[in-house]
Parts: structure tokens; sequence; C-alpha cells
């Protein structure tokens, strides 16, 4: 009777298992070792402190000092940064913006222009103050949006050159008729002159992003 053929893939011999065994020696500890670090940090840190408490035993005095040191110069970093770049107030308003509480008030901005306009058709003259004033608090909107430090539209205006604002001198001028207005309601306002006050206020709203180059 014919044997059976017997399988001609490869055998597995003595020295394949010494060499895996060997292998498997080496390997375990590893293993192991990442084993107890990742579900024992307890006892990683316990050996870490005994290795470095000599050192840290010898040397906390300097190292307190130093690190009250460090500590004080980034405290007092991070406060003039943020008071030398309006940091806070361009937070918050990237902060509005994610609400979508930016673009409403742009938007509201852009319907309060509109207004404006309407109010410059008019025969009385209290509706052409009105529009001086609504103006010069669009132009006051518009900078906080945009990050400027100033509780005043006076304070803002202060800290521009005209090389952000070209026609800076104008509008400082068309600031202080405004608070004339604001303070005197006897003062006199001509259509003609409001009109030359709203096309200051509005090159520098075109200027600032808010009005379409025309």
């Amino acid at each position: 009777m014919a044997k059976k053929p017997e399988p001609s893939g490869p055998k597995t011999s003595s020295l394949d298992l010494l060499i895996l065994g060997v292998l498997l020696l080496a390997v375990i500890p590893v293993i192991g070792g990442f084993f107890v670090l990742v579900f024992s940090p307890a006892d990683f840190l316990l050996q870490a402190r005994d290795y470095f408490e000599p050192f840290f035993a010898r040397n906390l005095w300097w190292l307190e000092i130093l690190a009250l040191i460090f500590s004080a110069l980034f405290l007092w970093g991070t406060v003039w940064i943020i008071a030398k770049t309006s940091y806070l107030n361009i937070k918050k308003e990237y902060f509005l913006d994610t609400l979508g509480k930016g673009r409403v008030s742009r938007h509201r901005s852009l319907k309060a222009w509109e207004q404006i306009k309407r109010r410059m058709l008019s025969e009385d003259q209290n509706d052409w103050k009105l529009a001086i004033l609504e103006a010069d608090h669009i132009l006051h909107e518009i900078f906080k949006m945009s990050g400027y430090l100033g509780n005043q539209l006076d304070d803002t205006l202060e800290k521009l050159t005209v090389e952000q604002l070209s026609n800076l001198v104008e509008i400082k001028n068309a600031h202080q008729i405004r608070d004339t207005i604001a303070n005197d309601p006897t003062f006199q306002v001509s259509q003609d002159g409001a009109y030359e006050m709203l096309r200051v206020y509005k090159q520098a709203f075109q200027e600032l992003g808010l009005l379409n180059q025309e």
C-alpha cells in the first residue's frame, strides 16, 4: 500500500523554537514595563520621586526663588500684551461673530445709514441734526466692533493715525460739531452743512469696510 505523501510546507525546527523563545524573553519585560507604566502610573511616579528627591532636597530654596521670578515675568508679560494689543476686545468680537451678533451689528449699522439718508430728505433741521448724531454713533460702534479701545469716540480718535483713517482730521472736526449739536439745542445746521458732514462720515465708513466704494 502506497504511503500518503507528507506535506511539502516548511518544518518547525528546534532552532526556530529556540530563537522564538529568546525573542519572547527579550520582549516580555518591555511589554510588562509598558503595562506597568500605563496601568500603574502611581508606581512610576513614586520611583521618579525617589530618584529626584535628593536633588530637590538640596536645591529647593533656589528653585523656589527661580520659579517665583519666572512666574512674575510671565504674569507681567501677559498683562502687558493684553493691555497693548486690545486682545480682550478682539476676542470678544470674534466670540460675537461666532454667535452671529457681529453680523447683526453690521446689518443694524447699514439699516441705520439708510435711515440717515432718509432723514436728509426732510425739510426739518432737527432731522439733519439727528442724521449727524446717528452717523457719529455708527462710527463709534464700528470702532468698538473692530477692537479699538476707548469708552468714548474722542478716546479712540486720539489713538488713530491718518494711516489708519485718511480723513482723521475731518472726522475729529465733525465729531466736535456733533458734540456741539448734542449739548446746544439752539445750534443751527444747514442742510448743505449736514450733507458735508455726512460725506466725511461716509468716507470713513467706506475705508473701514462698512459701505462699498462708489
